[in-house]
């Protein structure tokens, strides 16, 4: 392999290295760092947080959140959602003593691209709730990618590959050079005598 081959296989080991680290930082960080981790995978709050962004909740007393703070909550059972929604609060009530939460804060939602409130009135039920802190458009796009199977083995095989020929190449390169050294040592010691 030439040098200068070898320099971009080099090269490109290193950018592989240095974006993996990249992703795992940003995979495990906000976990150290208390925040949860989620991925938009509709357009419900564009264009605020568009779809394909990952964004990250810290766990805020339920007596906290205000009108305008964007939440991440599974909708009551009724609605037959199983998976979390991200949406912008847009009121806050008190329960009526009369009504099944009394005392208790109803909470409405919207997503920002949506025309119309959310169906549902939201009771929190858990004294903290998952309140987004922070977003990262597109970085969802490739947790998404990801999931699918292929193409986790293709990330994580490729560069791996991509490792392994770079060290054999390199072992194979020293080992040739030790034989060519080995093998000119008896011609400079021939050279050598009178």
């Amino acid at each position: 392999m030439s040098g200068r081959r070898y320099r971009l296989v080099n090269t490109m080991t290193t950018v592989a290295f240095v974006l993996a680290l990249v992703l795992a930082g940003l995979m495990m960080v906000p976990g150290l760092l208390g925040l949860r981790r989620y991925v938009i995978a509709t357009g419900s709050m564009a264009p605020t947080i568009p779809r394909g962004s990952i964004i990250y909740d810290e766990l805020t007393p339920v007596e906290d959140l205000e009108v305008g703070d964007i939440i991440t909550f599974v909708p009551p059972p009724e609605y037959h959602i199983d998976r979390s929604v991200t949406h912008r609060i847009i009121s806050i009530e008190t329960g009526a003593p009369n009504s099944n939460a009394p005392g208790q804060r109803i909470i409405r939602t919207q997503g920002d691209a949506n025309e119309a409130p959310d169906a549902w009135k939201l009771v929190l039920d858990n004294p903290r709730q998952p309140r987004v802190v922070h977003h990262l458009p597109w970085i969802g796009y490739i947790y998404l990618a990801l999931d699918d199977r292929r193409i986790k083995l293709l990330a994580v095989g490729l560069p791996a590959l991509v490792i392994v020929i770079v060290l054999v190449v390199s072992l194979w390169r020293l080992a040739g050079e030790a034989v060519l050294e080995q093998r000119a040592q008896p011609r400079a010691q021939g050279q050598a005598e009178p």
